[in-house]
C-alpha cells in the first residue's frame, strides 16, 4: 500500500478513483481545492479479483491489477493533464474500496468521493462507498456529483466539511445508538413467515408477517423473503411512529 507522508504540516486530499464520471468530477474538484490550499492530492484506486457465486476465484494473472493501474493513470492524466498543477500521487491498493479509503483517510485532511448512486433496493441493502465513508470516515468528507456539484454528507457522519471552502463545519458532538434487529424467516411451501424483533432502547417491538407466492408463478423463495421482511419492517415502523406520537403528544392526543 502506498502512503503519502504528511510531513511539514502540508495538507493531503484523498480522492477515490474508479474511472466513472462522478470519480472524474471528484478528482477535478480535489485538484481545484489543492490549488487553492497548497495541499497534495493522493488519487487512490482500489481493486479486487472478480468473484463467482461468493467464492474467490484463484488468480495468478496480474491483468486485473494492470487494468486498474491503467484506469487510475488515465483518469489522472485526463483530469489534471501531463503538466499537473499540484502534486498528485497515484496509489493502487488491493482491497474493497470503502475499507481501503477509510484506512487511508485516517491520515488525510480531506476525503473526496464521487457519488455513483444505486437502485433503491441495492442502496438500502448494500449501501455505497461514499455513504460508508461519509458515516465512518475519520476526516472531513466531500461528495461530488457527476455534474461537478459538491455536497456535504448526512450530518450523522463524524465530521463534515463545507462543500465550497473545504473548511470543517462546527457541529455538536454526535450521539450514536444501536438498536438490535433480529429477523427469523421460515419458508414452508409457498408461504414465507417472518418474526421480527427490534430492541428500541430496551423496549422490544415484535412483528409477525407472511407472504404467499401466487400458485401460478414459478417458485422464488427470495422474493417471498423480501415481501415478508418488508412487511415486517413496515409494521415495526408503524409501531415506532405510534410510540413516538405517544411520547410527543401524550396518550390523549394520539
Amino acid at each position: 500500500m502506498d502512503d503519502v507522508a504528511n510531513g511539514g504540516g502540508r495538507q493531503r486530499i484523498l480522492v477515490g478513483i474508479d474511472g466513472s464520471a462522478p470519480s472524474k468530477a471528484a478528482l477535478r474538484w480535489a485538484v481545484g481545492q489543492a490549488v487553492l490550499t497548497g495541499a497534495a492530492v493522493q488519487a487512490v484506486a482500489a481493486w479486487e479479483y472478480p468473484s463467482l457465486y461468493g467464492w474467490l476465484v484463484p488468480m495468478v494473472d496480474d491483468g486485473f491489477e494492470r487494468a486498474a493501474r491503467r484506469t487510475l493513470t488515465a483518469e489522472v492524466d485526463e483530469v489534471a493533464g501531463r503538466d499537473r498543477p499540484v502534486e498528485i500521487e497515484e496509489s493502487l491498493v488491493l482491497g474493497h474500496a470503502a475499507e481501503v479509503l477509510l484506512e487511508l483517510a485516517e491520515d488525510a485532511d480531506l476525503l473526496v468521493l464521487g457519488s455513483r448512486g444505486r437502485g433503491t433496493l441495492a442502496r438500502t441493502l448494500l449501501g455505497s462507498v461514499s455513504a460508508r465513508c461519509a458515516v465512518h470516515g475519520s476526516c472531513p468528507v466531500v461528495i461530488v456529483r457527476a455534474d461537478g456539484t459538491a455536497v456535504r454528507p448526512h450530518p450523522a457522519g463524524p465530521r463534515t466539511t463545507n462543500a465550497t471552502t473545504g473548511a470543517p463545519d462546527a457541529a455538536p458532538a454526535a450521539r450514536t445508538k444501536e438498536w438490535p434487529l433480529s429477523l427469523h424467516i421460515v419458508e414452508s411451501g409457498d408461504l414465507t413467515r417472518v418474526h421480527a424483533v427490534l430492541d428500541a432502547d430496551g423496549t422490544a417491538l415484535h412483528s409477525d408477517t407472511r407472504a404467499r407466492r401466487d400458485p401460478h408463478d414459478e417458485p422464488a423463495p427470495p422474493v417471498g423473503d423480501a415481501f415478508a421482511v418488508g412487511r415486517a419492517l413496515i409494521d415495526l415502523g408503524h409501531q415506532l411512529l405510534r410510540a413516538g406520537t405517544r411520547g410527543a403528544t401524550g396518550p390523549a392526543r394520539e
